[in-house]
């Protein structure tokens, strides 16, 4: 049979659905195939539902393809008031020279969709911060950090490669050895999101407090930050 192996990525400012289609045990060489999603909570769908495998993957071979996705309000689910919007996305794929359709669901990674332009400035992020009620905010704390994600220094440098901006750094007072990092992203769609980061000198885990008007996106926002500090 085929395997199909499947992640979000954004490249160049476009969003992309990564695949890895193994041909395990298939006499047919894999070709052409065509792409459908579901509708999604991020309005997600192919630029060009085609994809041609070229050369053909053969029995035992394996190739990678980008499927370059674009946002389409007709493509969005809306999300029930109060709920969190649902990572996933439904893929459907056939294989166009046997008829074989491959049915799967793979969670967004939210920080696909985070634009290049997302570092507010510091007077906007306070006056967002303080405007914004409290009953939108989401706490977490993240521990078991390798060592550079509890230096600020790096954890700013690796968040500025997913386009999560440094907006500014305090010590917290009375507090020794205590860190407060202010960081914003915003989404191609719009939805922007600020978060404050607690570190601790010596701790290997960091506080995360998130604020955002699109609640029901935070939680993902939320995870995207743990993922990324927790990653190596």
């Amino acid at each position: 049979g085929i395997e199909l192996w499947a992640g979000f990525s954004q490249v160049g400012g476009t969003v992309k659905l990564e695949l890895d289609v193994r041909n395990i045990s298939s006499n047919v060489p894999v070709s052409n195939l065509a792409i459908q999603l579901n509708k999604n909570a991020f309005g997600l769908s192919p630029a060009n539902q085609q994809v041609v495998c070229n050369p053909p993957i053969a029995m035992g071979g394996s190739g990678k393809h980008s499927v370059e996705l674009a946002s389409n309000s007709n493509m969005m689910v809306a999300v029930p008031a109060g709920q969190p919007a649902s990572p996933q996305i439904q893929v459907a794929i056939k294989n166009m020279t046997t008829g074989l359709v491959f049915y799967f669901a793979a969670n967004f990674a939210l920080e696909a969709l985070f634009s290049a332009d997302g570092a507010l400035e510091r007077a906007a992020f306070i006056e967002s911060w303080k405007s914004i009620d409290d009953k939108k905010e989401l706490y977490g704390t993240v521990s078991d950090l390798p060592p550079a994600a509890t230096d600020i220094d790096q954890v700013a440098a690796k968040f500025k490669m997913h386009r999560i901006f440094l907006i500014a750094r305090r010590p917290v007072p009375n507090a020794e050895g205590q860190e407060v990092a202010y960081f914003s992203m915003c989404t191609t769609t719009g939805m922007v999101f600020m978060a404050e980061l607690t570190f601790k000198k010596g701790v290997n885990a960091a506080k995360v407090c998130l604020k955002t008007e699109n609640i029901a996106f935070g939680v993902q926002a939320k995870v995207a930050l743990e993922t990324l500090l927790r990653s190596q």
